[in-house]
């Protein structure tokens, strides 16, 4: 169903296209990653079993089309390694220009980060990777909905208002309790320029909903009955904070959220921040996370709970090397440190794996980011 709909969305952008070429414009990116851990925890993605080509290859292809001077349709369209290639529409809406602002409805990026707009275009950020702990932790990426772009101009500086409405989707594929709307979503992300650099937040709020249906209401293992009794009706909110600054040479970037959910699902925070410099084609960065969840007292006992109570510190070096044009070739080893907890990993659970807590992991990685 998925490839036919994404073969008739092709079919139309291409027909548009022969009807006129000058309104259509095709684009697309693509990385194909590589890499390994010394354990089998899973961070990243990566375990010690194999040298694993299936965590971060992906390619997608971006369709503009130009309906008049002031109104266009967009869709993106990613495959992705993660989800055994299948097609997904990560993005499809409409925009229309007014005199002062930018009013978009469809499926959108959720503005939660400064690279969440283009978290699937590896080319596009210095790392390898965005956070583990910040990007990674909350797999919320887009919604379907509307949003307005404010920008207000300063004599020196842009200050751009994006509030959003609408309803957000966790894919089955990215969680333990399949998947998950987040019904009468509503929000705010500000965004200031000021020469060399940028500061934002965003406030995000939502209330939990999986979408599977209870068939035992007394079962403890049923899957969607413990996805009901832990989020159902919950209500949560999301507060995100950042700095960066890029002089063409020097980036320093730091950003920080606050996530909580009521009910048993667990409520966080975390930090993460990079530091890299340009020297010609390479750009060496050094980068940490952390993340720790902060209502431990809320879950007790089960290997689920003991998954959801954990602390996490990384550290990464690395390399972006621009080789050639619209080609980056990037490097990366990263140390993590449990903190004597699970880590956020069912997979080091001792009840689960039937081992010790794993104290730490050692991941190498390598990956391959083009556009075109």
């Amino acid at each position: 169903m998925k490839r036919t709909l994404v073969a008739a969305l092709v079919s139309l952008s291409l027909g548009a296209k022969a009807a006129g070429w000058d309104d259509l414009r095709i684009s697309g990116f693509g990385s194909v990653g590589i890499g390994q851990s010394d354990n089998a925890v899973g961070y990243a993605g990566y375990t010690d079993e194999k040298v694993d080509w299936e965590q971060e290859t992906l390619a997608g292809l971006q369709f503009d089309f130009r309906i008049n001077d002031r109104s266009k349709f967009v869709t993106q369209i990613v495959s992705n390694s993660r989800y055994d290639y299948a097609p997904k529409i990560e993005m499809a809406y409409a925009s229309y220009s007014f005199e002062s602002f930018t009013a978009r409805a469809g499926k959108l990026r959720l503005p939660l980060f400064f690279y969440s707009d283009y978290t699937d275009v590896g080319y596009a950020y210095p790392m390898i990777r965005p956070s583990q702990e910040l990007y990674e932790n909350l797999v919320l990426k887009g919604y379907t909905g509307a949003d307005l772009l404010i920008p207000v101009e300063f004599e020196n500086s842009t200050l751009l208002f994006q509030p959003v409405v609408g309803i957000g989707e966790i894919d089955e594929d990215d969680s333990v309790f399949g998947e998950v709307d987040l019904d009468g979503m509503y929000g705010l992300s500000a965004q200031w320029i000021h020469e060399d650099l940028m500061l934002r937040g965003s406030y995000f709020a939502a209330e939990a909903n999986p979408t599977c249906t209870v068939t035992d209401p007394t079962s403890k293992t049923d899957a969607c009955t413990v996805a009901h009794g832990i989020v159902a009706g919950q209500d949560g909110q999301f507060i995100s904070l950042g700095a960066q600054y890029d002089n063409g040479d020097l980036l320093a970037n730091i950003e920080a959220a606050d996530v909580q959910l009521e009910g048993q699902f667990y409520d966080y925070r975390s930090v993460t921040g990079l530091l890299g410099y340009r020297v010609g084609k390479f750009t060496p960065y050094l980068a940490a996370g952390w993340v720790e969840t902060t209502d431990n007292e809320e879950r007790t006992g089960s290997p689920l709970a003991l998954s959801m109570s954990y602390e996490r510190i990384s550290y990464s070096v690395g390399s972006r090397w621009d080789f050639t044009k619209n080609m980056a070739l990037k490097f990366d080893v990263t140390y993590v440190d449990y903190k004597e907890t699970s880590g956020g990993f069912t997979s080091n659970v001792p009840q689960v794996s039937g081992n010790e807590y794993e104290d730490s992991s050692l991941v190498y990685s390598a990956r391959l980011d083009f556009v075109f």
